[in-house]
């Protein structure tokens, strides 16, 4: 799936739906994670701002057990 043009949202949006995890599930998985407090309200606004660093992403993608792949774009 090429998701080059997809902001924050709808990434976070496809992996939880695909795990059927609610957004409130995957913070609490990332709290374990992470061993950090992280609240509701503040993830949600990294997301909708679209604000979110790549290491966070990271995080979300190894707690949902999805890896993140680059590769050269096919011509």
């Amino acid at each position: 799936m090429n998701i080059s043009n997809w902001d924050n949202s709808e990434i976070i949006r496809v992996l939880v739906a695909h795990k059927k995890i609610s957004q409130k599930k995957l913070v609490k998985m990332l709290e374990e994670y992470t061993n950090q407090t992280i609240p509701q309200s503040t993830f949600a606004n990294r997301i909708w701002r679209n604000s979110m660093r790549l290491r966070e992403l990271q995080e979300i993608c190894d707690v949902l057990d999805y890896d993140i792949i680059l590769q050269p774009k096919s011509k």
